[in-house]
């Protein structure tokens, strides 16, 4: 019978079916990011992807037949040779082995490549076939990663103060040669050695209170002091900050932060607290000393005023009236006069000026002192003579000698006005 279709001549669905499925191979190859790639025993690529062209910047037809060779350097020609051998020697595929490639521009690119030895339908080999995903950004950011660690641990290592870290139990992970010197331990001592074993009971409690205080908040810590026992059992005052250190997923890890050692720094606080107490006991003691001398003086001064009161008062009641009767009695002038002088005399033996002037100018003498006094109380240089008996030659010299003193000499101002102006 005939049929309206024509018969399938025998094996075309089976290589219809292929050709799909060679199809569909080499559409996902061509879409994927990373390289495909094919080569023969010598290296030349007999086969590859978009992706491939992407990473080495070459076109499909500059890129069929060239040699691997082509594309590396001499030290990256060696690496690519061993790992391509030992896969080839063991038939064991390879993965993840990294090298670096040259574009055609030149420039440079670190790929990733794995390597799978390829049979033909006897099982001899033929050549290799792999992947190769362009790991340029994260080599680049390892790199990146390393020089900050090595510049961060470069940091570390050259400060001064000692800087650690210690997981959630207290035992040390991490520490530079600064908390060594604060410690005493070495390196290897140090490593895994929890913090209860450099500080007394006391110490450790203290301790704990800050970082679990700092685990439960989150908040770090700064500057809180704490007496560190070192290796050979001496002590030192150490300064600590500490920070919450957490995982990738933001899980408490452990602590880290600095401590700085603040021995010398206690020892001159403490030398100071006692300087600056000694200085109070002093200036207590002196200002007890000042009170007791005040004291001393007011009674001295009171017991001035009643003599001075006595004395005054003997003066007005006894020596004034004998004065007094004896000028009455006496006819002769001169002696009169005298006794005049005399009565003036006793009675500024009580006056203030004398006093205040002797204090002023220590360097008055006695006898210049009652010249000054008389002065001022109007007498003439014979009549302060006759009450001094002395010439009145004598009074002139120490007239002379005040105007000197007073710092008169050549000018023109009164000696009497002078001290006048001093009352």
């Amino acid at each position: 019978p005939s049929s309206k279709f024509p018969s399938t001549p025998p094996g075309t669905e089976a290589n219809m079916a292929l050709k799909v499925s060679e199809e569909r191979c080499s559409m996902i190859l061509d879409n994927i990011q990373d390289g495909y790639y094919e080569v023969d025993l010598d290296g030349n690529y007999t086969f590859f992807n978009e992706g491939l062209l992407r990473i080495t910047g070459y076109s499909r037809e500059e890129m069929l037949g060239m040699n691997n060779r082509r594309i590396v350097d001499e030290l990256n020609n060696r690496k690519v040779f061993k790992a391509f051998n030992q896969v080839f020697l063991t038939g064991v595929p390879a993965h993840a082995f990294d090298w670096e490639c040259i574009r055609k521009d030149g420039s440079r690119r670190f790929v990733e490549v794995s390597v799978t030895l390829k049979r033909d339908v006897k099982g001899r080999p033929t050549g290799f076939m792999g992947i190769a995903r362009d790991i340029t950004e994260r080599k680049l950011a390892e790199r990146t990663l390393r020089e900050s660690e090595e510049r961060y641990r470069t940091i570390i290592e050259n400060i001064q103060d000692g800087y650690y870290e210690v997981d959630l139990d207290g035992n040390y992970t991490f520490f530079n040669e600064g908390l060594l010197r604060i410690t005493g331990y070495s390196r290897e001592e140090m490593l895994g050695l929890n913090n209860r074993r450099i500080v007394d009971e006391f110490n450790n409690q203290k301790v704990f209170r800050v970082f679990h205080q700092v685990y439960l908040t989150g908040v770090p810590a700064h500057a809180f002091d704490w007496e560190c026992i070192r290796k050979d059992g001496s002590r030192r005052f150490v300064e600590v900050s500490v920070t919450l250190k957490r995982d990738i997923y933001g899980n408490p890890a452990g602590f880290m932060g600095i401590a700085r050692d603040i021995t010398e720094r206690k020892r001159y606080q403490a030398e100071l607290e006692a300087k600056e107490n000694e200085l109070k006991q002093k200036n207590q003691s002196l200002e007890e000393a000042n009170t007791a001398l005040n004291v001393l003086m007011k009674k001295m001064e009171e017991h001035r005023a009643a003599c001075e009161e006595t004395l005054r008062d003997n003066l007005n009641k006894v020596a004034m009236p004998c004065l007094q009767r004896a000028k009455e009695k006496i006819k002769d002038k001169a002696a009169v006069d005298h006794l005049r002088l005399l009565e003036e005399s006793l009675g500024s033996v009580f006056a203030p000026y004398p006093h205040s002037l002797a204090a002023e100018f220590p360097r008055l003498t006695s006898t210049e002192i009652d010249v000054a006094n008389f002065i001022v109380q109007g007498k003439r240089t014979k009549e302060i003579a006759d009450v001094l008996n002395v010439t009145p030659k004598a009074i002139e010299v120490h007239r002379n000698n005040l105007r000197r003193k007073f710092g008169l000499t050549n000018q023109k101002t009164g000696l009497r006005t002078h001290l006048l102006a001093l009352r």
